[in-house]
């Protein structure tokens, strides 16, 4: 199973938003026990703790659930094709399955801001008490702010790969792609790639289960099936696919939200990254 960078850090802050939960509301309460009593340096380190702490908290469940979410079938599609769902998706239905790169960039560029605002203080508070009262306990406080930082580079890496490449879609040759046959088509970029440039493809078939419930739910992806293969972009700069889909492969499923059958196609060049989520079933 390959992981790719954007993929670990999106799912490793997925993972945080229990415990940071917790954490923002025993920071809360440290802050007003040390109001209370005055030391308002303290109370205001605690604050900071705490906006962080719910603000990646509440981020991080929102993302779970947003992950975790199948796109909703349009209604008039399906009424108009009760027996093919690969229909009852626009984009599936006209056969051009588009990326969100502009989108993606700016959800995370909000909240890695956010959270930079948020725990700004800690870093002016903890080197003073450091420096000044060797208060070493309040070190793992700056994980925070190095957090924060780390997000915003990533925010700020996908917003540089979106001006240099903006978004992708992929026209399918026909829909659905079959079990037993073949996903084809063409990848398009509204700035294309150099004529000539090696592109890596791959098809996988998941299964995503989604367990628990609110600030406990947890998605997993596993891997049923996978192929990789190499192309090169031609002289428009678009990218060819042509895979063989193995005949014991399970199609697409959506029947039910906590397991879900998907189909995602990547594409991967130097800096350019691109995902689509296609059709795939069987066809009889």
């Amino acid at each position: 199973m390959k992981t790719y960078p954007e993929r670990f850090v999106l799912g490793f802050i997925r993972f945080l938003g229990t415990p940071l939960s917790i954490a923002a509301l025993l920071a809360a309460m440290v802050a007003v026990t040390r109001a209370r009593e005055g030391n308002w340096e303290r109370a205001a380190l605690a604050a900071s703790v705490a906006i962080a702490c719910a603000g990646a908290g509440i981020g991080a469940i929102w993302w779970v659930r947003y992950h975790a979410r199948a796109v909703d079938p349009s209604e008039r599609l399906r009424a108009a094709n009760p027996d093919a769902p690969w229909m009852w998706r626009e984009d599936w239905a006209t056969g051009e399955v588009r990326t969100s790169a502009r989108r993606d960039a700016n959800r995370l560029t909000i909240i890695a801001i956010a959270w930079c605002i948020a725990t700004f203080p800690i870093l002016i508070i903890v080197p003073d008490r450091l420096f000044r009262s060797a208060d070493y306990f309040a070190i793992p406080s700056l994980i925070f702010p190095l957090i924060g930082i780390v997000m915003l580079v990533w925010a700020m890496r996908m917003r540089r790969r979106f001006r240099r490449y903006g978004e992708s879609r992929f026209v399918m040759a026909s829909v659905p792609a079959q079990i037993g046959g073949a996903l084809t088509g063409s990848i398009h970029i509204d700035k294309p790639l150099p004529a000539g440039e090696q592109v890596a493809l791959d098809l996988e078939c998941i299964n995503r289960t989604t367990r628990g419930f609110w600030h406990s739910l947890t998605v997993w992806d596993r891997i049923l099936w996978h192929a990789e293969q190499t192309s090169i972009s031609d002289s428009t700069g678009s990218i060819a696919v042509a895979f063989m889909i193995a005949p014991d492969c399970r199609p697409t499923d959506d029947s039910n939200p906590a397991s879900r059958i998907i189909w995602r196609l990547s594409a991967r060049a130097g800096q350019y990254r691109a995902e689509f989520e296609v059709p795939v079933f069987r066809i009889t």
